[in-house]
């Protein structure tokens, strides 16, 4: 029996961008099994409009939150209120591509707890080229459908019942995508790598955007603590890999954006 899927988007103040999402997901349902989307209005400044927002292939919920929770509350929101077997976790500004649908139904097993996709650029600049170079840096080492300890909270999905048992997304921060992999472990599931669940994802959202991201997500870290040596070792690494020879700017962004991550970690407080 095909599992029925609640698709969660959180959004805030970008109600231009749900109609080609909803669009996308029309154009990748399967058989019905995308079973309604979920769009949760982080108390965006001008209440996102549900009159327009319908689908002949699913159901579309607006849930509004009173106040601002972030992108993992209101996604812990949204999964509060989901009926679906299956809960897909998807960006506003993503856009599912072709076969979408197809490749969470069969990269979702018993067996395989939760999995997480591929993010494609559906915008060009110097930050989102960056961004885009660290994306195929992760994806590389990773064989299909292999475990993995990365949760890409824009494009992934997990079994309903496991999400509620691991406690959902931990904390609002950068880090909660990735905390939930932990909590995920401890409750007997793992993430895997599934390629070809993709989406285009528009990257840039300028470059003062990807610096508080990466101090947020170096300061959010969830894995053991680190040193000060031990970051300038990670950074220098990270500098040698960057594509100099093909992209010099998207190199340069790459490397100020892991000193700042790699400054946000060594400064972490001691637990």
């Amino acid at each position: 029996m095909t599992p029925k899927i609640t698709v969660i988007v959180a959004t805030r103040n970008r109600p231009q961008d749900i109609p080609p999402l909803l669009t996308a997901l029309e154009q990748t349902q399967i058989g019905g099994a995308i079973h309604e989307v979920l769009l949760v209005d982080d108390a965006s400044t001008v209440p996102l409009d549900r009159s327009p927002l319908r689908s002949d292939a699913f159901s579309v919920h607006v849930l509004r939150n009173a106040r601002r929770l972030g992108a993992s509350g209101s996604r812990n929101a949204g999964a509060a209120r989901a009926n679906g077997d299956v809960l897909a976790f998807l960006d506003d500004d993503a856009r599912p591509l072709p076969g979408w649908c197809r490749a969470l139904l069969s990269g979702l097993t018993p067996e395989r707890a939760a999995i997480t996709g591929r993010v494609l650029p559906l915008d060009g600049g110097v930050v989102s080229r960056a961004r885009q170079y660290r994306y195929e840096q992760r994806y590389a080492v990773h064989r299909p459908l292999e475990p993995v300890r990365f949760f890409a909270g824009g494009n992934s999905a997990v079994w309903t019942a496991l999400f509620h048992r691991a406690g959902g997304f931990p904390g609002t921060g950068t880090g909660s995508d990735n905390g939930l992999v932990a909590a995920l472990d401890e409750h007997g599931g793992a993430v895997h790598f599934a390629p070809d669940l993709r989406v285009a994802h528009r990257n840039s959202k300028g470059m003062r955007t990807a610096v508080q991201e990466s101090w947020r997500s170096g300061r959010t870290a969830t894995d053991a603590p680190t040193t000060l040596r031990r970051e300038l070792r990670r950074m220098a690494a990270a500098v040698r890999h960057q594509p100099w020879r093909t992209d010099i700017a998207a190199a340069g962004t790459n490397s100020v954006l892991q000193a700042i991550h790699s400054a946000a970690r060594s400064r972490k407080p001691a637990k």
